[in-house]
C-alpha cells in the first residue's frame, strides 16, 4: 500500500512537471509572437494623446484615480513622458478605474498627457504584460517591442526611478534588437546556402 502511494505521488509529480514544461513552451511561443506595437495600436484611449510610432521600450504604468500615490507621481510621469516621447521609449497608462468616464475625469483633473488606455480595453495588454514589482498601484513594467520583459517595480518612489532610466534601457534594447536582426540574417543565409547545396545534389 505504501509502495503504491509512493508510485502514485511520483506519477503525479512527473505529470505536473510535464504540464509545467508544456506551459513554459507555450509562454515562450507567445513571447516570441507578441507585438506590443500592435496591442498598443488596437487599444482605446481616454486621452487625446496616443503612442505615435514603434518604440524599442514600452513602460506600462498601472494606475487609477483612487490611488493617492498614483496622484502624487502623475506630474512627474507627465514630465518624463514629454522627455522620452518619440525617442525610442513610450509610457502608457493602463487605467484601473471602474469605467472610461471616471478615467477621463481623472485625466482632465490631473492634466495627464500620458496615453491612457481605457479600463475596458486594458485586458489584452494586461494579459501579455505582467504587473511590476509586488503589484498594487502604482506599478510599472518595462518591455521590448517583442514582449521581452526588461524590468518591473511598484511604489511611488520606484516607478519614476525606473522610468527615469529610459535612455539606458533604450540603448540596451536597441543592442538586443540589432543582435536579433543579425542572428535572423545569419540563419536565413545558412538556410539559403544549405538549400543551394541540396539543389546541387
Amino acid at each position: 500500500m505504501i509502495m503504491f502511494g509512493s508510485l502514485f505521488c511520483l506519477g503525479t509529480l512527473v505529470h505536473a512537471q510535464d504540464v509545467a514544461e508544456e506551459a513554459t513552451e507555450q509562454t515562450t511561443e507567445q513571447v516570441e509572437t507578441v507585438s506590443i506595437p500592435d496591442l498598443v495600436k488596437e487599444a482605446e484611449y481616454v486621452t487625446k494623446v496616443k503612442p505615435k510610432k514603434k518604440a524599442s521600450v514600452y513602460f506600462f504604468l498601472r494606475s487609477h484615480s483612487r490611488c493617492g500615490f498614483c496622484r502624487k507621481i502623475a506630474p512627474q510621469m507627465n514630465d518624463l513622458y514629454k522627455e522620452m516621447k518619440n525617442k525610442g521609449a513610450e509610457l502608457i497608462m493602463l487605467n484601473g478605474d471602474p469605467d472610461a468616464e471616471k478615467a477621463a475625469a481623472w485625466a482632465k483633473e490631473m492634466d495627464i498627457t500620458i496615453p491612457m488606455v481605457t479600463p475596458e480595453s486594458c485586458g489584452p495588454i494586461a494579459a501579455v504584460v505582467p504587473a511590476g514589482g509586488s503589484g498594487g498601484s502604482p506599478n510599472i513594467t518595462a518591455v521590448m517591442a517583442d514582449g521581452t520583459r526588461l524590468d518591473g517595480v511598484s511604489g511611488a518612489s520606484k516607478c519614476p526611478e525606473l522610468v527615469g532610466s529610459w535612455k539606458d534601457m533604450v540603448k540596451e534594447a536597441k543592442k538586443a534588437e540589432a543582435q536579433a536582426r543579425k542572428a535572423k540574417k545569419s540563419k536565413k543565409k545558412k538556410k539559403k546556402s544549405k538549400k543551394a547545396a541540396s539543389d546541387e545534389l
